[in-house]
């Protein structure tokens, strides 16, 4: 089976999302945002991301900044991160049928690298990391062309999926030209990752 299936990290693969949310708010007050308060989160989680940093009031020239302490942060906590879901077995399916794996993720490589390890989740054949929050494409898109140019194949969307948890990550996939497939057990709502119209939405892993 000639198809590469690129997954998100944070939500979708690791048990992330309340960690990030303590981080968030451990930072708040050192970058002067507003605080993700519990009884907002259901609220928060339906949310686009460039909606939740106006929210947060997070503006765009400290989000870097913002970021790279949050990695900082999430990699005192990878020792006591667990998947967010059993997907292991669909992973080593998905590899019995020839499918090649990749994470694209904001998340550091050396945290994903630790949190796999950690895990027994070492199938993935790459993991590309960006800084960049709302420009994951840019990166699916050299991946895909990378992809293409070694199978010797042309760049058919057929083949070539970003599976994700927040409604960025199906904006990235579709900007790429990759196919999407949302999860509903990580951070965005199922409501939110359905009005981006995926196509695909999942449940559960062995859905893939």
């Amino acid at each position: 089976m000639d198809m590469l299936i690129v997954f998100d990290f944070d939500g979708t693969i690791a048990n992330t999302v309340h960690t990030l949310i303590r981080i968030i708010n451990k930072l708040a007050d050192e970058f002067a945002y507003k605080k993700i308060r519990m009884y907002d989160l259901h609220h928060v989680k339906g949310m686009r991301t460039r909606d939740i940093l106006v929210y947060l009031n997070i503006p765009m020239l400290k989000l870097p900044f913002i970021i790279r302490r949050i990695r900082m942060e999430m990699n005192k906590e990878i020792p006591m991160l667990k998947p967010s879901v059993n997907i292991k077995p669909t992973l080593e399916a998905l590899k019995n049928e020839g499918c090649k794996l990749g994470i694209l993720t904001t998340n550091a490589t050396s945290n994903v690298r630790a949190f796999l390890k950690s895990n027994d989740l070492e199938l993935f054949d790459f993991i590309r990391s960006t800084h960049h929050l709302l420009a994951k494409h840019v990166i699916l898109k050299k991946i895909k062309k990378s992809y293409c140019y070694h199978c010797n194949s042309n760049p058919n969307p057929s083949t070539i999926f970003y599976v994700g948890d927040e409604v960025r990550d199906i904006e990235a996939g579709k900007r790429a030209g990759a196919k999407t497939v949302a999860v509903s057990w990580g951070f965005n709502s199922r409501g939110a990752l359905l009005a981006e119209m995926p196509d695909y939405i999942i449940d559960r892993p062995e859905e893939l």
